[in-house]
């Protein structure tokens, strides 16, 4: 089997799964009900801490980004010094 072949068959088999789970739930949905809204407090907290993970994943990043640069900055500078330190003993 083919690399397309095998994501088409994964994507339709998620798809049929999703499609039969949904019609089981649909089907059964006063047996559940019950359960809704525990299950929308679990969303609502798992969206809480979604969106926490996020900012300091973007935060983490920034840091890093900018720890980055000063190194890079650093490096910089420390090869200009020492290539000038180089001509003068040169000369």
């Amino acid at each position: 089997m083919n690399k397309q072949l095998k994501t088409t068959t994964i994507w339709v088999g998620g798809l049929i799964t999703g499609a039969m789970i949904g019609a089981f739930l649909y089907k059964n949905k006063d047996q559940y009900e019950p359960q809704k809204e525990k299950l929308n407090s679990l969303l609502s907290d798992f969206q809480n801490i979604a969106t926490d993970l996020k900012s300091k994943l973007l935060s983490a990043s920034q840091e890093g980004l900018n720890a980055t640069k000063s190194a890079l900055q650093t490096a910089k500078e420390t090869a200009k010094e020492t290539a000038k330190n180089a001509k003068e003993k040169v000369k």
